[in-house]
């Protein structure tokens, strides 16, 4: 139950590593021996054995430029949690426990879900785009003009109203871009939102949902700032490690990519852009998405067999170049991955995805997850390493 309090950076990660595995990541019928650094199917023991290994073989591929002590400018705004960054959070805790009732008679306010019919006219004509029937919106939910959602407060149900906007200068539609008008609307249906009081006995009765260990209100905010201090320093060094990897890769010299790799991660791209079409068929069909290569053409803008591979080559390689300078810079200073922590991970993610075990995980996916996982922890130790070694400036 904790992953729905706590779990919203974590739920990213695994849904990254999954996606990269793809169903059959242990296809390496391209290149042979010693020299095809793709995912193997190995026991969590041998993974580390592979660091060194395939170091050796990037090396030939990619030389790095000096990468301690580089310089880097990062925002750290992240790393303050204000009173007021908890209270907002707990709000939306309690808006997601909420209680949602129609009333048939009264007034629309700020939060209320309504139905209603508007039509929008300027110069008394009604212009594109701007008439609707039996819409749900809202209020304050931001996705209208700000006079017509301040003109939305306060309406009766049934009745009839004319309220006067302007629209922004820099609105998107040029013909209405800093233009009077009119919308006549109709309120048909109320719903209002009721938020739970928070007190003592909700968070007790609420905390298992919520993922926390404390029953009071005091436990909650306290348990709701720890976690906003933990994500925030999770996005500050993640955007320390961006800016760190940046100058790196500037500063590298490429002479390739070793081919067997670079062929099964270009494999496993397309298998899960297969996969993807695949699961959501039903949905791009109705949208006039009849066949995988529309999909490309309307979802990922690749109009052609070309701008596939040209997509897929540059996406791999930049996957790759990345994992060679990680991989090099482990090997060099003795940074490892042991067997515990690979199947630590596959236990979170088994967890994490419904699995009895890690076991079901790799009998599901092959044993070239223990590889794909001994990466992720790879990097995230050498990732680590760099940004202990940087200078903030």
């Amino acid at each position: 139950m904790k992953k729905k309090f706590m779990g919203v950076m974590l739920a990213a990660a695994l849904v990254a590593s999954l996606a990269g595995c793809g169903k059959n990541s242990g296809d390496n019928t391209s290149g042979s021996g010693s020299e095809d650094t793709s995912n193997k199917a190995i026991t969590a023991e041998e993974y580390n054995a592979t660091i060194a290994s395939n170091a050796e073989v990037y090396k030939k591929y990619v030389t790095l430029p000096e990468y301690k002590g580089v310089e880097v400018t990062v925002d750290k705004s992240s790393l303050t949690v204000t009173d007021d960054d908890v209270e907002s959070y707990i709000s939306n805790i309690l808006s997601s426990y909420a209680t949602s009732e129609e009333i048939t008679e009264g007034t629309t306010a700020d939060g209320d879900t309504v139905t209603l019919d508007y039509s929008g006219k300027l110069d008394g004509t009604a212009f594109s785009g701007g008439t609707a029937t039996d819409a749900s919106y809202t209020i304050g939910s931001g996705r209208l003009i700000t006079d017509l959602e301040e003109g939305l407060i306060g309406l009766t149900l049934g009745q009839e109203y004319d309220i006067p906007c302007t629209f922004p200068s820099d609105y998107s539609n040029s013909d209405l871009a800093g233009k009077d008008v009119i919308f006549t609307v109709t309120v048909h249906s109320i719903t209002k939102k009721t938020l739970p009081d928070l007190t003592d006995e909700w968070v007790a009765e609420n905390a298992e949902s919520m993922g926390i260990e404390g029953t009071t209100v005091e436990d909650l905010r306290n348990e709701t700032r720890q976690y906003l201090e933990e994500a925030g320093k999770s996005t500050y060094e993640s955007e320390k490690y961006s800016a760190v990897y940046s100058v790196i890769k500037d500063g590298v010299t490429v002479n390739g990519y070793p081919q067997a790799e670079l062929d099964s991660l270009k494999s496993i791209l397309k298998q899960n852009m297969e996969t993807e079409y695949e699961q959501y068929q039903a949905y791009y069909e109705a949208s006039g998405i009849s066949d995988f290569s529309s999909y490309l053409s309307s979802v990922y803008n690749l109009a052609d067999d070309a701008a596939y591979e040209e997509y897929a080559t540059e996406t791999a390689q930049n996957y790759l170049l990345e994992k060679m300078i990680l991989t090099i810079i482990a090997a060099d200073n003795g940074i490892e991955v042991t067997a515990d922590e690979i199947n630590e991970i596959g236990a979170m993610y088994a967890d994490y995805y419904g699995y009895t075990d890690y076991q079901e995980i790799i009998d599901t996916y092959g044993q070239e997850m223990n590889a794909e996982l001994g990466y992720e922890k790879l990097c995230e130790k050498t990732q680590s390493f760099l940004n202990e070694n940087a200078v903030e400036v």
